[in-house]
């Protein structure tokens, strides 16, 4: 056996062996099986090949130069059903590749068979032959030429789309394909055309076309290498017994035939323990192989959860601090590049009165060349729903998400296809995936994600993050448009609340003069020096409607001061005073009411020990008189009883106790609520239920604060404490300043001297 014959023998070996490792480490991949097939064809075409340019009989070969074009060929169709493999491509046209190629297989070796591809041959120095071109050779060249020019094609396609970890396989296939394909067609096609020389060097691209062999099955094989070295031991075994038994068999004599048996029985047993110990071995390490991988997945998965969890807690914090919606909704766009891989942002459209409309989009350096195609009036592209308007439609529809390359397919119409074409290049975009928002099964917008990346490379990375935020921006534009919703709603009762304040204000005003007159009138009458005597029926008749006037001019009186402390234009008059005083006014004021009762009325005070102090004496002395008023209202017996004393600290306090029926815990919260009353028993005794709300408001103007302590049947006592005030304040918050008076005393029925202005006529001043 000669050089080149022991060459071949090796590389056919190594092809052979090639392909029985590939289709062995996965029998059910379609990859596989073309690795396999095109193994064994490259084995029959390197061993015409080499025969071509030997000794041999010359009737032999037409046959050789035959299976060498013809394997070529296949090799070929084959090449690119394998690299094809490697690149996801619709069914329906892989389908129709597979036929093309198919005819175009079946065509061009019914070409080399019917001597269309070469016409005939010639032998050169007796070993050499000289190939004359038949018709179809230069289309047979040229197909051969673009079959693996396409499967190269595909490799670079699914090298740019793949993972890392696929592209490490597809490396080692296309370093392999570089250096093989271009050595055999080089020396097997191109040299002899150009140079038209009889005899030429087949053996380089026999033996480069290893390369590309070994390379591939590494890349086949890479996580299943150690499956390939159990395979390789038991062949190297497998040889091994062989070459031992044909020994043993061929033994001359007994000496040898014993010696050899020996030998092949020691050889069978350490055969045996050398491939149970590498199969052994090689499941450890599998089971190694496997939990590294099931670790690096899980950390993987665990990092990408991590990140997406974080993603989606900055978009959370951003709908917890934002309730504007647009400021809320651009925050969230700005935010998806800095969160997502390869994403360049995000463009918003919201339901509004049936249309989707366009609202927002993520901001970014490239917006002014945007606006200046589209214009900055998003909203003008506002459009009714229908599902085949484009994509963003579409998705709201059928609710569900979709995704194309073009850019165009979701923006066309409203925007012309050129437009959308160009924006898509200045933004950089190669991916856009569209999510309906829907709260409550109702539709309001669609969020369109636009990628810097293929989809092979982001989807399966982002779609579950995207769909997350595109649920979080549904909840969020939920609650900024609920938000808005109470926001109006707040505005509207707002306006209604002080339009009812404005209203009181003016028929308290209105209804004050009148009365004002009535109430005259009547007191006149019912004085007799006036205007005569009167009949005792018809006095009572009077005296009652005077009662009634006056309580109706309280009321007005409450209403208009309800009304300035809500609108903050109650007006208030400071005076240094002793707030004994203002308690024993008020026992002149109420001493008739507590002894229609037969109940005492009286004042609890050390005068001397009381510090004067500023307030505005018509309000606090108010405070006195709802407080007492109310007391003296529900006692039946005993009495009520006024005590000012010092409090803790700077304060004054002045309480107001009672012997009546007390106040339950549970309706205490009710006191000093605007027109909140306790049910009572008797109906004479229900009011406006304004007197303690305006009291508590008088008592916190002055910084203080306003209590009570009751249990049911055991009375109760309210107290309010303030502040002592040295001098008199410049301003209160909540009302208005009149300045600071310089009051006159006068002389009280009970002999002791009192300030005019908090004389019986004073709760008729505003």
């Amino acid at each position: 056996m000669t050089i080149q014959e022991a060459l071949l023998t090796i590389i056919v070996i190594i092809c052979v062996f090639l392909s029985f490792i590939s289709l062995a480490s996965d029998k059910k991949s379609v990859r596989n099986k073309l690795f396999f097939v095109m193994s064994l064809l490259i084995a029959l075409w390197a061993v015409a090949t080499f025969f071509e340019e030997q000794p041999v009989s010359f009737s032999i070969k037409p046959l050789l130069v035959n299976a060498d074009f013809s394997a070529a060929f296949l090799i070929s169709v084959v090449f690119l059903f394998f690299t094809a493999s490697f690149v996801e491509i619709n069914k329906k046209f892989r389908n129709t590749i597979k036929y093309l190629l198919i005819g175009l297989a079946i065509f061009f070796v019914w070409a080399v068979i019917s001597n269309n591809v070469v016409s005939s041959i010639e032998n050169v120095n007796g070993a050499s032959i000289k190939i004359f071109q038949g018709g179809l050779y230069v289309w047979y060249t040229i197909a051969l030429i673009a079959n693996f020019s396409l499967g190269t094609y595909a490799l670079f396609v699914a090298f740019r789309r793949s993972s890392d970890g696929k592209r490490t396989q597809l490396k080692y296939i296309m370093f392999g394909l570089a250096v093989s394909a271009l050595v055999a067609v080089t020396t097997n096609l191109i040299i002899p055309q150009v140079y038209s020389v009889s005899s030429f060097i087949p053996r380089l691209g026999i033996y480069s076309i290893t390369i590309f062999l070994t390379t591939t099955t590494i890349a086949m094989t890479r996580y299943k290498l150690f499956n390939v070295k159990v395979l390789a031991t038991e062949l190297f075994v497998g040889i091994l017994l062989l070459v031992i038994l044909g020994r043993f068999l061929t033994s001359n004599t007994t000496t040898d035939f014993i010696f050899e048996g020996i030998i092949l029985c020691a050889s069978s047993l350490v055969s045996f323990f050398l491939i149970r110990s590498v199969r052994n071995e090689v499941f450890r390490r599998e089971e190694i192989e496997k939990l590294a991988g099931e670790k690096t997945a899980a950390l993987t998965e665990l990092e990408q959860r991590n990140k997406n969890l974080r993603a989606l807690q900055k978009i959370s914090d951003i709908v917890l601090n934002e309730s504007e919606m647009k400021l809320m909704t651009q925050k969230i766009l700005d935010e998806l590049p800095k969160q997502l891989d390869n994403c360049i942002g995000g463009f918003l459209s919201i339901v509004r009165k049936g249309e989707l409309m366009a609202y927002a989009l993520t901001t970014n350096h490239f917006n002014d060349k945007i606006y200046h195609a589209i214009g900055t009036d998003l909203e003008k592209y506002s459009f009714p729903i229908k599902k085949d308007f484009n994509r963003l439609h579409t998705a709201l529809v059928t609710k569900a998400s979709l995704d194309s390359d073009s850019l165009a397919d979701f923006i066309s119409p409203p925007i012309a296809k050129p437009v959308a074409m160009t924006l898509q290049k200045i933004i950089g975009a190669k991916h856009m995936e569209a999510f309906p928002l829907y709260a409550g099964g109702a539709p309001f917008g669609v969020l369109l994600f636009v990628f810097s990346a293929s989809r092979d490379q982001i989807h399966g990375k982002n779609f579950e993050i995207a769909k997350s935020v595109a649920d979080e921006m549904s909840l969020a534009v939920q609650r900024a448009e609920a938000f808005q919703q109470l926001k109006d709603a707040n505005e509207y009762l707002s306006q209604l609340d002080k339009m009812k304040d404005e209203f009181i204000s003016m028929a308290s005003h209105e209804l004050n003069t009148p009365l004002a007159a009535i109430e005259g009138y009547l007191s006149m009458i019912l004085d007799e020096h006036m205007g005569g005597k009167i009949d005792a029926k018809t006095k009572e008749y009077l005296s009652r409607a005077y009662a009634s006037s006056k309580r109706l001019a309280e009321l007005i009186l409450d209403l208009l001061n309800v009304s300035r402390i809500e609108q903050g234009r109650l007006k208030m008059k400071f005076v240094q005073v002793n707030l004994a005083d203002l308690a024993e006014s008020v026992i002149h004021e109420l001493q008739i009411k507590a002894d229609a009762k037969k109940i005492y009325l009286k004042v609890e005070a050390d005068k001397g020990k009381i510090p004067l102090t500023w307030c505005d004496p018509d309000r606090i002395r108010e405070v006195f008189v709802n407080l007492a008023g109310n007391a003296i209202k529900f006692t039946e017996k005993g009495g009520v009883t006024i005590k000012i004393a010092k409090g803790e600290g700077n304060t004054i306090v002045g309480s107001v106790t009672d012997t009546g029926r007390g106040i339950a815990k549970e309706d205490q919260k009710k006191l000093f609520q605007k027109f909140s009353q306790i049910h009572r028993e008797v109906d004479e005794h229900q009011g406006t239920g304004l007197g303690l709300y305006i009291s508590k408001n008088f008592v916190e103007l002055h910084k203080g604060r306003l209590s009570v302590e009751s249990d049911a049947g055991q009375g109760a006592t309210f107290s309010f404490e303030l502040p002592i005030v040295t001098e008199a304040p410049k301003q209160i918050e909540g009302a208005i300043l009149d300045g600071p008076l310089s009051a006159p005393k006068v002389v009280a029925a009970t002999g002791k001297e009192v300030p005019a202005i908090i004389t019986a006529s004073s709760k008729q001043t505003s």
